[in-house]
């Protein structure tokens, strides 16, 4: 039975650029692109853990989770281990060239089988990935779950969303990515220029939990989760966003089979749901070169009264 990878880590209270539609007629562009998924779908379904990992950069890793490439792998494995048969199948959406980057929006289905049992429901999703060159082959940087049918809330550097009623902007060379959560509607998240911090926003709907409830709860289950004397809070009190009144935190921690990070949580109550906005700097020490653009995102933050 295939086991779904942990792609994104949560800790919501229960818990647990995309730049409009990309066009690209570069037949020869598409022909490699093409060529890396379907080694992708052979390693997989050959259960071959060294090809497949050989089609990931050393410095791999899932947006916002911080997963790193032995996490990654260790997760593949797992599959591999739960299964005697696999059949993998992908569908490129969109392919855009930024720079030195490739950026790739893509449907996967993948399926198991073990013994004589039935072959398992798929695991179907939608992906983005960053790609790069790396000794002259193109391989995996980065990569997300993506919800494609809210890339009609991007525009630009802008998000709008409509049905959950909030908007923001991110700064020049900075990627939103709508994304999927748990736990969470309207899950989005932004990639800073470093290609490793990333701001995520979302809500909720917790009747009778104030902000200060859900985020004290949270650190207390991230204190938790953490690596032994990892976990360490600097910042704690009230906050106003837009006329709203919230609750912020900054700490530092390390969980397993991630990166440390220091994360920036600031939660408000409004129109009846609670508001999640996270802002980490990874690894930790980049914090300082990303809280400006955290901060100009979280001041362009707006919700209707």
């Amino acid at each position: 039975m295939i086991t779904r990878s942990t792609v994104v880590i949560g800790f919501i209270l229960a818990l647990t650029c995309l730049s409009g539609v990309w066009a690209q007629d570069n037949a020869a562009l598409k022909g490699k692109i093409e060529a890396v998924y379907e080694m992708m779908d052979q390693s997989l379904e050959s259960r071959d853990l060294a090809a497949f990992m050989s089609l990931f950069t050393d410095d791999y890793q899932v947006i916002l989770a911080g997963t790193d490439r032995q996490g990654f792998q260790d997760a593949i494995k797992q599959i591999f281990q739960g299964n005697d048969q696999l059949r993998a199948e992908h569908t490129i959406i969109d392919i855009a060239q930024s720079g030195d980057t490739i950026k790739v929006a893509w449907d996967q289905k993948l399926e198991g089988k073990s013994g004589d049992k039935d072959w398992d429901e798929p695991d179907k999703r939608s992906m983005i990935s960053l790609l790069v060159q790396e000794g002259g082959i193109l391989k995996f940087a980065r990569s997300a779950e993506l919800d494609k049918n809210r890339l009609i809330n991007v525009d630009g550097q802008t998000y709008k969303d409509g049905r959950m009623g909030f908007s923001f902007a991110a700064p020049e060379n900075w990627m939103i990515i709508p994304s999927v959560h748990p736990t969470m509607q309207g899950m989005v998240i932004v990639l800073a220029p470093d290609r490793s911090s990333v701001a995520m926003f979302g809500c909720v709907k917790m009747p009778g939990i104030s902000a200060r409830q859900g985020i004290e709860g949270d650190e207390m289950l991230t204190e938790k989760l953490s690596k032994e004397g990892t976990y360490k809070l600097f910042k704690s009190g009230p906050i106003s966003i837009g006329g709203h009144e919230g609750f912020e935190t900054e700490s530092k921690f390390f969980l397993p089979t991630t990166q440390d990070r220091y994360r920036r949580r600031v939660y408000f109550s409004a129109g009846g749901s609670l508001f999640v906005l996270c802002f980490d700097a990874i690894p930790f020490t980049q914090w300082d070169k990303v809280k400006d653009g955290f901060q100009s995102i979280l001041d362009s933050f707006k919700v209707p009264d």
